[in-house]
């Protein structure tokens, strides 16, 4: 085994169970152990913040180093996939350096043009997320009225400029007049769900009601979507942003769930993961959008792990605007 390193790593301070907040989080120097026959210790550069962490807290205690994607530069390897200064995104944690199996990391050749932290995000867990959701589970047709729910998170924003690629009437649904001006920003309209006529103004925008709805928060707001779903209407079901602080997922507070029945309706849960063999062709069409101008992704950077708990405790109540990376070495 190689020489060790010194990482920084942020740890959480109570059990994971509790409210999560600025202060639930400490950043500690350790020696990392060199690397093992096949593995490779990373420099990371950028890491994803994503609500789904959350749910992994729930279970860990105090000491815990959360999992995060991360993008950085080999700085040591046993492995023969790759080599020192070789770029790779790989399954990390919050964290300067990690040590991680080579079998689990994948070479990154940023396409021009294209900021690196992008890799954690329009071309990371994010943008896959959203990107298969759309393509494989939604599959919006021209003129279709199509609502995206946290339009302006991380996978939200993804989704909803690639369905008005599609040639689909796309709404994103978001909480704040911050992330309403963020999607005029990318050219979507949006309605603020925090405005007691939000429904109104759905109705407004789609007449004849809805095709589809690609749902990111689960609960109060999705029910009223749903409800105002035409016949054959579908749902890509991506995540329950509208519960991630609660130890148990809200119901869907339908008025009636027989009409999944009457209307002929469809709501198909996915994760990225079901689709990973599609990685790579997935990530070129992204990138050759990201190249055309025809899709783009706003970031919130958190500079060093010192910030990364205020802006994770801001994530999950909805106060960051657009996609959280951390610049690890900031």
């Amino acid at each position: 085994m190689a020489a060790s390193a010194t990482t920084y790593e942020a740890r959480l301070t109570h059990d994971g169970a509790d409210p999560i907040t600025a202060a639930s989080f400490e950043v500690v120097e350790r020696r990392l152990p060199g690397a093992a026959d096949g593995e490779i210790v990373v420099d990371v550069r950028y890491a994803s913040l994503d609500p789904s962490q959350r749910i992994r807290l729930r279970s860990e205690g105090a000491g815990f180093v959360p999992p995060a994607g991360v993008v950085g530069t080999v700085v040591e390897s046993r492995a023969d996939e790759f080599a020192v200064g070789d770029t790779v995104i790989a399954p990390g944690a919050w964290a300067t350096k990690v040590c991680v199996p080579a079998a689990a990391a994948e070479r990154y050749d940023a396409p021009d043009g294209v900021a690196l932290h992008h890799a954690v995000g329009l071309l990371g867990l994010t943008g896959l997320t959203a990107y298969f959701g759309v393509t494989r589970v939604l599959r919006p047709r021209t003129g279709e009225k199509i609502v995206v729910t946290g339009a302006f998170g991380g996978v939200g924003q993804v989704a909803a400029q690639l369905i008005a690629a599609s040639g689909a009437d796309v709404i994103g649904l978001v909480g704040g007049l911050e992330k309403v001006d963020g999607l005029d920003r990318l050219g979507i309209p949006a309605v603020d769900h925090r405005r007691a006529d939000w429904q109104a103004e759905i109705d407004r925008l789609a007449p004849d009601g809805l095709h589809a709805v690609f749902d990111n928060v689960w609960g109060e707001a999705s029910a009223r979507l749903v409800e105002r779903l035409r016949p054959l209407g579908r749902v890509a079901l991506c995540g329950q942003m509208s519960g991630i602080g609660a130890a148990v997922i809200p119901p869907l507070p339908l008025d009636n769930w027989f009409r999944l029945v009457t209307r002929s309706l469809t709501i198909q849960g996915f994760r990225a993961a079901d689709f990973a063999a599609e990685n790579a062709a997935a990530r070129r069409a992204l990138a050759d959008m990201i190249a055309s101008g025809a899709l783009d992704q706003e970031i919130h950077l958190a500079s060093g792990w010192a910030a990364a708990g205020s802006a994770f405790a801001d994530l999950l109540t909805g106060r960051v605007v657009g996609k959280l990376v951390v610049e690890a070495q900031a």
